[in-house]
């Protein structure tokens, strides 16, 4: 009987480790979500960079202040889903220092049960503040796309007053 109770501790113990694993998974799912985000923001940001160093901007139809403004823009995105990242790999650690503690903690006889309870915390408030500049970058990145879209409707209207018509994309497509 006495078998029992070392058992119900130790399966307490594991119990207790996989919680803040369940807070990993998270973790992990988001440092994924802001790993692509920021490659996004990357490809996005080299293109421009391109374009600007082949001096292309007449032929995108964009002045040099937009571009200098898309790619500040850019700038500023990927300095918060740099930050995220950093801070979200962050919680990851802290996650896993947590479930070693609680068996630290066990181990120990319960003597240091604010050990796991703060990392817990600490854990919690990196992935809050890593999803906070996930979101501030997804409000850049939404203001961006929106300006990039407007500029091209102008350039569409402005194209389309001075013409009679505009070819289809369908009729690109069929043979000539």
């Amino acid at each position: 009987m006495g078998n029992t109770g070392a058992q119900s501790a130790a399966v307490s113990t594991i119990a207790a480790m996989i919680t803040p694993a369940l807070l990993l998974l998270g973790s992990a799912s988001l440092v994924a979500s802001a790993l692509m985000r920021m490659a996004r923001v990357v490809d996005r940001a080299r293109i421009l960079s391109a374009i600007a160093h082949e001096g292309r901007l007449d032929k995108v139809g964009i002045t040099t202040d937009q571009l200098r403004s898309w790619l500040e823009s850019h700038a500023l995105r990927a300095r918060y889903a740099e930050r995220s990242i950093t801070l979200l790999y962050a919680a990851i650690v802290v996650f896993i220092s947590t479930c070693l503690s609680i068996a630290l903690d066990r181990a120990l006889g319960g003597s240091l049960n604010w050990l796991p309870i703060s990392s817990a915390v600490a854990g919690t408030l990196l992935l809050l503040i890593g999803g906070a500049y996930m979101v501030a970058e997804s409000r850049l990145s939404g203001e961006q796309i929106g300006a990039e879209i407007a500029l091209a409707i102008r350039t569409l209207e402005r194209s389309t007053a001075g013409s009679t018509g505009i070819t289809s994309p369908d009729s690109r497509l069929s043979p000539r």
